[in-house]
């Protein structure tokens, strides 16, 4: 093994700490987001971060990445894991990165093992599901033990977006053991702090100027419910014909999902919008924010909605409830409510209206999630004192 480097980097010679960050792809996601607004808000003298993935195509935020000073190493897992924790290992060994920090959940258990073989001083696992949504199984299980207890062992901190989420990992007595900390995906307030033109909106989206926005920003998964949020958008069209939903982002069953709104005739009244970095114009043109899933890490679009002054209705799951402390009209409804509560939920929601302009920008003046308060928890991990956490000139 390689000799240990100093923890903490000697800030008085001008020496950035060092940071790996590993994902399968840099694509479209809540961390994967958060890392790139990290990215925008530090002092690359103080901190450089590089991403390692573990697969050969280029995920959607490379290119962005890269344009701030970021490298994006492969180091593809294939169908070896042994092979492939050889080959990080060398990476690690020839870049001498004073942290490693996988969000890759039960897998950075390899990931970490890896790292320290390589000498790296700082290890850190970040667990971002509250629940496995693998299938469960002895195999499954083994595996899940396995890492569990690399993770407790090769790692040096362990991080989560949530309470919620480092009580569902290692349990009521979390805080004892190894050093574990919460750093919340932070939101970059002044994104919101505008007036916009929700009129154009309406007009790009060939929308009626008086309709009612719904909106819902999710990679489209089976745990994100999309599919269910077109049976509840069914019955409260059915109710309000100056409603129309707005689903924003990729993934796999996004054709699904717009295969069910075409066979139950709702076409007209769904409107699309592939994922893309720039969607604040649709969070403040929204009307009411609507969110289903039944797992999420932190709801970092629901600390979104509520920058943007958006009622709230979404699932009562335990990476919601911290996120929903910013909103300031948030109903959150239990696991086994149906489409029918759910609509007429939302309704409720449409009437009791978005904050205005004024209302909005006051209460971001003390918002609790910012992107500048996730940047500060980052370098104190790091063990980076005293530094700006604004961009580097």
């Amino acid at each position: 093994m390689t000799t240990e480097r100093a923890l903490v980097k000697d800030h008085a010679c001008k020496n950035p700490v060092r940071a790996l960050h590993v994902f399968g792809t840099l694509d479209r996601g809540g961390a994967e987001t958060w890392l790139l607004d990290v990215m925008r808000h530090s002092d690359r003298n103080t901190l450089g971060i590089d991403v390692c993935v573990l697969s050969d195509k280029a995920g959607a935020y490379e290119e962005a990445f890269c344009a701030m000073g970021g490298r994006v190493l492969r180091c593809p897992l294939g169908r070896d894991p042994w092979r492939f924790g050889r080959a990080l290992r060398r990476l690690l060994v020839a870049e001498q990165f004073d942290v490693v920090h996988s969000h890759m959940y039960l897998f950075s258990g390899f990931v970490l093992r890896a790292a320290w073989r390589a000498g790296v001083p700082q290890r850190i696992a970040h667990i971002h599901p509250v629940i496995d949504v693998k299938t469960n199984g002895l195999l499954r299980s083994a595996y899940a033990g396995w890492m569990r207890r690399w993770i407790v062992k090769y790692g040096t901190h362990h991080v989560a977006p949530t309470k919620t989420g480092l009580q569902a990992f290692w349990g009521p007595d979390w805080e004892s053991g190894s050093p574990k900390s919460v750093i919340y995906n932070g939101v970059h307030a002044e994104r919101f702090l505008r007036t916009l033109d929700t009129a154009r909106v309406r007009r790009d989206f060939d929308l009626p100027d008086a309709a009612r926005i719904v909106l819902n920003v999710s990679r489209f998964a089976p745990h994100k419910r999309q599919g269910f949020l077109v049976e509840v958008a069914e019955q409260l069209i059915e109710r309000s014909d100056d409603v129309y939903f707005v689903l924003i982002g990729a993934g796999d069953l996004r054709d699904e999902v717009r295969a069910t709104v075409s066979r139950k005739g709702l076409d007209g009244r769904f409107r699309f919008v592939a994922g893309e970095p720039d969607i604040d114009r649709y969070w403040l043109s929204a009307d009411a924010f609507a969110f289903p899933p039944i797992n999420e890490g932190f709801g970092i679009v629901v600390a979104e909605a509520a920058a943007a002054g958006l009622p709230v209705v979404a699932q009562d799951i335990p990476g919601v409830r911290e996120a929903a402390h910013a909103c300031h009209d948030v109903t959150l409804l239990p696991l086994d409510t149906g489409a029918e509560e759910w609509s007429r939920v939302l309704e409720a929601a449409l009437l009791h209206g978005k904050l205005n302009d004024e209302e909005r920008n006051e209460r971001l003046s003390e918002f609790p999630f910012t992107i500048e308060k996730s940047v500060a928890a980052l370098q104190r991990l790091y063990g980076i004192s005293g530094s700006a956490s604004g961009p580097a000139p």
